[in-house]
């Protein structure tokens, strides 16, 4: 606003009693201290600016401002609007009426398209204030507009403040003007800030929270490799030793017993000299698929390497994991393969250690090491013994 529009308006300081001048710094102190205070958090940018209207008018003798911002289209638009008689009520029902200017337009628009503010005395004699426009519904007596820019000088919108009297606003109101909308630019700059940083923060966490469930698919997936054998589809040696320590816990707190079947089938090198690893691979799966229909879901099956398996049959005696080895044995036996035109026979061997239940046994620690040697043991037993027979480990008296 040039220095000969400042010297138009209606009222100047000179003259101006020092306690006027004292108490309209106050006032205005008190409008730009209320400014400072409004949250730039807010979701609602209308909100803000409305917020900011209020208290504009709480501190000055103003009838009615409103704020207009520019669209992409270079059109200015009312976003809200707040009269003295509006005051209490923030409810965000916004009452103004939707009005809009092209640059250059008016005199809102004229502030906008020059980027400074301009000054209506007298809106009645002045023409700028109904250059081009028939559809004014209030005429005020002064108006103020003053251009709203972001900390990068990039406009907002327009800042209008109006009186019904006319030459009604002072030098004072200007200068109080200039520094309000300073701050009012770099509360909305702040807003729009926050809010890009919002928006960023919830696309990189979904973002994260996509990476860290697809991480955890992929680490499911890879523990649930490592643990299977990609041959056989049964679980091998890492998975037998994290479920044995629970069947472990359960027999030291529950004294549930259960037996460890070491099995290997017998002359398996043969096997894979004679008719190939080819072949060989095929009887491991039919041996593996054979184990499957023997077990219960709450067993224990696994490869341990090479044509060795295991299983632990959970919460059984001694006797009853003898007849379920028995019954493997019998089934692997009735096992035909073919192969190149006449039937592979198939045996195993089986060494058998029971961890059993007894009244005894409340103060004995069982070893998985060492469960493991007792019945690789029998195994060997079982093998010196002729093939194709289940042993138990000679320890076990568990009937």
């Amino acid at each position: 606003m040039n220095e000969n529009m400042l010297l138009n308006l209606g009222h100047e300081w000179d003259g101006t009693d020092v306690q006027d001048l004292i108490v309209d710094l106050v006032n205005a102190l008190s409008a730009v201290k209320s400014l400072s205070e409004i949250s730039c958090e807010m979701a609602d940018e209308k909100t803000v600016i409305r917020l900011a209207l209020s208290c504009l008018l709480s501190n000055q003798d103003i009838e009615k401002c409103s704020f207009f911002i520019v669209d992409d289209n270079n059109i200015l638009h009312n976003v809200t609007g707040i009269s003295i008689d509006e005051q209490a009520d923030l409810s965000g029902s916004l009452s103004h009426i939707p009005m809009y200017f092209r640059l250059g337009e008016g005199i809102i628009g004229t502030a906008a398209a020059t980027g400074e503010m301009q000054h209506c005395s007298n809106c009645h004699e002045d023409e700028r204030f109904t250059q081009g426009r028939n559809d004014l519904i209030y005429m005020p007596g002064s108006v103020i507009c003053t251009p709203v820019f972001t900390l990068h000088k990039e406009l907002i919108g327009v800042l209008n403040v109006s009186h019904p009297q006319p030459n009604y606003f002072t030098i004072w109101h200007v200068r109080l003007l200039q520094v309000f909308s300073n701050i009012l630019g770099q509360l909305i700059t702040n807003r729009r800030l926050f809010q890009q940083m919002e928006v960023q923060i919830v696309s990189r966490t979904s973002e994260l929270e996509r990476l860290v469930e697809e991480t955890q698919r992929l680490k499911d997936y890879y523990v649930n490799m490592s643990m299977q054998d990609q041959l056989t589809g049964l679980h091998n040696r890492r998975y037998f030793y994290e479920q044995v320590e629970i069947a472990l816990a359960q027999q030291s707190r529950y004294r549930y017993p259960f037996c460890l079947l070491m099995m290997d089938i017998d002359h398996f090198k043969l096997i894979n000299d004679q008719f190939g690893h080819a072949f060989g691979d095929e009887v491991l799966v039919a041996v593996a698929d054979s184990l499957k229909n023997q077990v219960r879901s709450t067993d224990i099956l696994v490869r341990f390497g090479g044509e060795e398996f295991v299983i632990i049959f959970v919460n059984t005696s001694c006797d009853n994991g003898k007849n379920f080895a028995e019954r493997i044995r019998r089934n692997i036996k009735s096992l035909k393969i073919h192969n190149a035109g006449y039937d592979v026979e198939l045996t195993m061997s089986i060494g058998l250690y029971c961890v059993a239940n007894r009244e005894d046994s409340n103060d004995q620690k069982f070893d998985i090491d060492q469960i493991i040697n007792f019945a690789d043991t029998a195994l060997y037993q079982a093998k010196a013994n002729g093939r194709d027979r289940v042993e138990v480990f000679e320890k076990c008296t568990n009937k």
